[in-house]
This record gives structure tokens, C-alpha cells and sequence, in this order.
């Protein structure tokens, strides 16, 4: 028979509370520990600001301290698991079998579980017996010991290894080391006081404190991780406006580039209209302002419609207007025949400036060139400014992308009403610029904002 001096005494009604894992044996504590712990790290992370890896508010790293405290030594391992499986890629298989993305997680594992070792051996050591945080002191030692310098563990451990395996830039390890420990320190001190209402020892001095202590906090972090959530999309929203100015800017500025070669081009079709006969000295005196404007033009020039059967008498002409040789020849392409091989005429290239530098191009059928052709039939039938698609201009040095606008020429008295049918059979030929576009590009960014 049981001497009732030496049994003690049930605790009140309502005041019950049992550790997780009590009674279960030895593996419940780690494994719900490790459970808690994923749960609380996976939701977390959601709230993580880039370019850092780390939450602002991580209340497994509170679970952590208080499983330690109630469990000692088996909850540590739970620790350990749940960091790891927090930060294991476990969705990519190939990454699994990389040695960055392993040693990171197990450096984690191991920083979360030292993090939470140091945390209880500090307060056990400030604050000997059960632990009830009721004074003052004891608050103060908690938030001190337990938060704020234990956390530093964690903190050093895993950004300086997310750096070394290039997770992280070093220019970010700052920031990155700052939002761990912080999210850390607050996870403690919001996470630990709600995990102890359910698992501290003793517990009746925990249990009371469920609504008066957990309800709280707990409402405190949805509001702060709402805030997160909030921050995080405004400068979102932001960011995405300043890059929508800039990039308007930039557009804008090769806009600007594509309107001045426009310009150029209706002035070199306004003096081809007015002139019977505009020769070289004149293309040239007309094209050198335009040349020298900073609006990367390559080339200005004008090209003839010629029938082939005329094509000897036409070269024959333009090498006397020249004062040398001059050819009309099609472009090479490469694979099957190009389309201006069945062409009745050729539209030849017969003057451009600046010469020095496309010499090469004179006599060329841009009919030959299939974006040349596609634009020029465009340009014919709209009467229109068309350009060319993209294409590398062998003039040019490297692989200089470049783009050629053109405008119709038709014979006088050609109605400005007519059918592309007429337009076509009333072609005389087409003056064009060609502009670096590339080049173009690179002189926008000059003059968008840094």
C-alpha cells in the first residue's frame, strides 16, 4: 500500500500538460521535434527577401531552444533533422548529388543544432531549475542569452559555407548574415514562449499561459509576417517601376536614333524627287550632315531599277559616272537558288556614301538578299518607309548587326492614290539608310539613366 505522504498530489483540473513525446519513448522527442521544426522552417522561408537566403522571421529556431529545454540531448538530433530537411533541394534529384548542395544543409543542420545547444546551456546556466520565466530578470536573461547571442551560432556558420559554394554573393554575405541572425533572434523570441505553453516544464506554470502568452504571440507574427509579405511586394512593385522607367528611357533614346535615320532618308528621297539626276559629288555633299550626326548610320544611298536586258548599258553609264569599274551582281547566298535568279530586273545599288567604307556594296542586287527583297516590296507597294530584319553587315568589322530602311521611288506622275499593282510597275528604284544597330542600342543605354 502506497504511503500518501510520498504521493504527490495531482495538479489542479484544466493544468495538465504533457511534453510531446512523453511517455512514447525515446524516438517521439526527435521526431516530433523534427516535424515542428520543418513545418514552422518550410512556411518561413516563404517570407525569405532576396538577395538574402534567410527569413526575417524564423520561429523554428524558438522550437528549437524550446525542445532542448524540455528534452535536453534527444531533441537536439530532432533539431538537426529538421534543419537539414528545411534546406534540403529535395524537389531536384540532380542537385541532391552535388556536394554544395549537400554540405550546405548539413552545415545548416549542424549550425541549428549547436544554435540550440548553446541556447539552453546559457539559460540553464543563468537560470538554474525550472524554468518559468515569470520575473523580470529572467525575461530579460532569456531575450539576452537564449535570443541574441546564441543566435550567432547559426548566423556564422551557414553564410560564410552559402558564399563558398556561390549561393550567396559575397556582396550580399553582410546583408544575408544580418537577416538570418535577426529572423533567428526574433524566432526565439516569439517561437520558444509559444512552443514552452505547450511543452514547458514545469507545466503548470505553462499551461496558464496559452491564451494569455501564445495567443499573443501568435497573433504578432501573423501581423508581422503579413507586413513581411507586404514590404516585400510594394518594393517589388517599385523595383519593377524603376525598371519600366529605365527601360522606357532607353527605348526611347533608340527611338530617337531610328527617327533621325528617318529623317535622313526622306531627306535623301526629297532631293532624288526634286533633281532629274543627282551624281555622286551631289549623294556625297547631301549625306556628309547626316553622316556626321551621332546616330549611327552606316550607309546612305540610293539603288536603281534596271532591267537585265539593260544591265550592260546601265554599268556601262555608272562606270563613266564612277571613274571606275562598276558591276551588278547578286549577293551569295547560301542552300538553294535566291529568288532574284528568276527576276526580269535587278534593283542595283548604284551610289552610296560613304564610299570609302562600302565600296564592296556598290552593284549589289538587294533583291538577292531575302530581307532586303521582302523590304523593298513592302516599301513598293506602301509606299512607305519598310526596314529589313536584323542581318550581319559584311561592310562592317565583327558581327555587326544591322538594319536597312527603304523608300520607294516612282516615276513621275505616279498618283499618290495608285494600287500596289502600279506602284510596282511605276518603281524607278529606292533610296535607303542603313544604321548599326548594335551600335544604336549601345548609344541608347549611353543616355538612360544609370
Amino acid at each position: 500500500m502506497t504511503d500518501p505522504s510520498t504521493t504527490p498530489p495531482n495538479p489542479p483540473s484544466g493544468t495538465r500538460a504533457t511534453p510531446w513525446g512523453a511517455g512514447t519513448g525515446p524516438l517521439a522527442p526527435v521526431l516530433l521535434t523534427a516535424l515542428a521544426y520543418v513545418l514552422a522552417g518550410k512556411l518561413a522561408l516563404l517570407l525569405a527577401i532576396p538577395p538574402s537566403y534567410a527569413a526575417p522571421i524564423y520561429p523554428s529556431a524558438g522550437i528549437a531552444l524550446a525542445a532542448v529545454l524540455a528534452h535536453g540531448r534527444p531533441a537536439l538530433l530532432g533539431v538537426a533533422i529538421g534543419a537539414l530537411l528545411v534546406n534540403l533541394p529535395l524537389g531536384d534529384a540532380r542537385a541532391l548529388s552535388s556536394l554544395s548542395a549537400l554540405g550546405t544543409p548539413l552545415v545548416n543542420g549542424l549550425g541549428a543544432m549547436l544554435q540550440a545547444a548553446l541556447g539552453a546551456a546559457l539559460i540553464r546556466w543563468r537560470l538554474p531549475g525550472p524554468l518559468r520565466l515569470a520575473e523580470p530578470r529572467e525575461v530579460a536573461l532569456f531575450c539576452l542569452l537564449g535570443a541574441m547571442v546564441a543566435c550567432l551560432v547559426n548566423a556564422s556558420l551557414s553564410v560564410p559555407m552559402l558564399v563558398a559554394v556561390g549561393a550567396v554573393p559575397a556582396s550580399a554575405a553582410p546583408f544575408t548574415w544580418w537577416t538570418w541572425w535577426a529572423g533567428d533572434t526574433l524566432g526565439v523570441l516569439i517561437g520558444a514562449p509559444i512552443a514552452l505553453t505547450l511543452i514547458g516544464r514545469p507545466a503548470a506554470d505553462w499551461v496558464g499561459r496559452r491564451v494569455t502568452v501564445a495567443l499573443p504571440l501568435l497573433a504578432t507574427t501573423a501581423l508581422l509576417a503579413t507586413a513581411t509579405v507586404l514590404v516585400s511586394r510594394w518594393d517589388q512593385q517599385r523595383s519593377q517601376s524603376v525598371f519600366e522607367r529605365d527601360a522606357a528611357a532607353v527605348a526611347a533614346a533608340i527611338e530617337a536614333q531610328l527617327r533621325h535615320a528617318g529623317l535622313a532618308l526622306e531627306a535623301l528621297r526629297g532631293l532624288m524627287v526634286a533633281s532629274d539626276a543627282v551624281n555622286p559629288t551631289e549623294l556625297r555633299l547631301a549625306a556628309e550632315p547626316w553622316l556626321a550626326l551621332p546616330i549611327q548610320l552606316q550607309a546612305v544611298g540610293v539603288s536603281q531599277r534596271v532591267l537585265r536586258a539593260d544591265l550592260p548599258a546601265f554599268e556601262a553609264q555608272t562606270s563613266r559616272e564612277l571613274g571606275a569599274p562598276y558591276r551588278v551582281f547578286d549577293r551569295p547566298q547560301s542552300g538553294s537558288t535566291p529568288p532574284s535568279a528568276r527576276d526580269s530586273d535587278v534593283v542595283a545599288i548604284r551610289m552610296i556614301e560613304p564610299v570609302a567604307s562600302n565600296a564592296a556594296a556598290l552593284g549589289v542586287n538587294a533583291l538577292s538578299i531575302p530581307a532586303a527583297r521582302e523590304a523593298i516590296l513592302r516599301a513598293t507597294s506602301t509606299d512607305a518607309p519598310a526596314a529589313t530584319s536584323g542581318f550581319v553587315l559584311t561592310q562592317e568589322a565583327g558581327q555587326q548587326i544591322g538594319v536597312v530602311i527603304y523608300r520607294a521611288l516612282y516615276r513621275t506622275g505616279t498618283p499618290a492614290n495608285a494600287t500596289p499593282a502600279q506602284r510596282q510597275a511605276a518603281l524607278q528604284g529606292v533610296t535607303f539608310v542603313s544604321l548599326r544597330m548594335q551600335q544604336s542600342a549601345e548609344a541608347g543605354m549611353r543616355q538612360a539613366p544609370p
